[in-house]
């Protein structure tokens, strides 16, 4: 049980280090975009269109492992199944939208969230998403090389509240 808790919080700080934000422990959008603090960062809504840039600029997907390769898929329920929406693969420093199956982890979130996402309310949206079971990831890899791989991004695991 402790030891899938644990993968369940390098999951969860593996996506954080994809957003870029990590509100709780005041890395935040702000100081990523070159701002003192997050009062300073203008609110940047985040959606398909912009989703690459706002990641490839981030702080936390520039500090990923250099051989990171993360992808970032979002689904609907419209026609009472899941249907895959758009997907993103995540490298160190660079975000694209792409689908790749030949990847470290999937982590997968329903689209409905993507709308009310910002910079300034993203890791309240994750939790929330995470509390109704909207957020998910899976993995080919080991759980002791994901571990190992991503072990520096274990602190912006704060952004869900763990």
């Amino acid at each position: 049980m402790q030891k899938n808790r644990f993968f369940i919080y390098l999951g969860i700080a593996v996506l954080i280090a994809v957003a870029g934000v990590a509100v709780n422990n005041k890395t935040t959008l702000g100081s990523f975009l070159g701002a003192t603090n997050s009062i300073d960062a203008p609110t940047i809504d985040i959606e398909y269109s912009n989703l690459p840039q706002v990641f490839s600029s981030s702080r936390m997907v520039n500090e990923l492992p250099a051989d990171a390769n993360v992808v970032l898929r979002f689904y609907n329920f419209n026609s009472g199944e899941r249907e895959w929406e758009k997907s993103y693969i995540i490298r160190k420093g660079e975000a694209k939208e792409e689908y790749n199956t030949d990847t470290d982890m999937i982590v997968f979130m329903h689209s409905k969230y993507l709308g009310p996402l910002n910079n300034k309310n993203f890791c309240l949206i994750i939790k929330e998403a995470q509390k109704n079971g909207d957020f998910g990831y899976e993995s080919k890899v080991s759980d002791a090389r994901l571990l190992w791989k991503y072990k520096s991004m274990i602190k912006y695991r704060e952004c869900f509240g763990f």
